[in-house]
């Protein structure tokens, strides 16, 4: 039986890799297509979330919640709501205690890089800014089921740059979405604030 030369070989379709080839149009969305280069807009460090040194008042107010509770869970016999409680009560003296490390956040042609993290702008939903412990943060509602939201903290990036070139990419909202979590912390915390207001 003869064998099959090369010439009998069913053509097979240009390799994966060869110089001069470009993907597959399928893999872009028309935001990423409008893009001819992938080009940097702006970059800058920051820290890695919010960060405001606390009153010693904070530690001794989360200290007595934390203790009541305990108390209550433990004439309740709930053992397993108390070691879920300390662990929250951990968490929360970490955050508040030791400073976040700064990381570097890029704004590019093709999405926004945080730290190592990066986003593909078609991921990506609407934007926003709040005021959080003394800084200014750019709130990005994603596609994603996680994270369902990015924040960047700008430092000392300008805001209305930065404004001005995500808004070629994502819609801008005036007045965010708030989930009534969202507005139940936000009036339990002005109404119950765990740290003397200095004025």
């Amino acid at each position: 039986m003869p064998k099959e030369t090369k010439q009998d070989l069913p053509k097979k379709t240009q390799s994966k890799g060869q110089p001069g080839q470009s993907a597959r149009p399928e893999f872009f969305t028309p935001k990423m297509m409008e893009a001819e280069e992938i080009k940097t807009f702006i970059s800058w460090e920051a820290a890695s979330r919010p960060f405001r040194k606390k009153d010693r008042s904070y530690y001794t107010t989360l200290a007595i919640i934390v203790i009541l509770l305990v108390l209550i869970l433990f004439i309740a016999k709930e053992f397993l709501l108390i070691a879920t409680l300390l662990s929250f009560a951990f968490v929360a003296y970490v955050l508040a205690f030791v400073p976040p490390h700064n990381i570097t956040y890029r704004i590019s042609t093709q999405g926004i890089t945080i730290g190592e993290d990066f986003y593909f702008w078609h991921f990506l939903d609407t934007f926003w800014f709040t005021k959080k412990e003394g800084s200014t943060i750019l709130h990005i509602q994603t596609r994603l089921r996680f994270p369902a939201q990015l924040m960047l903290v700008l430092g000392e990036g300008d805001e209305e740059k930065i404004k001005k070139i995500v808004a070629r990419f994502l819609p801008f909202v005036e007045v965010p979405y708030k989930s009534w979590m969202e507005k139940w912390s936000e009036s339990l915390q002005k109404h119950f604030p765990l740290e003397k207001v200095h004025r």
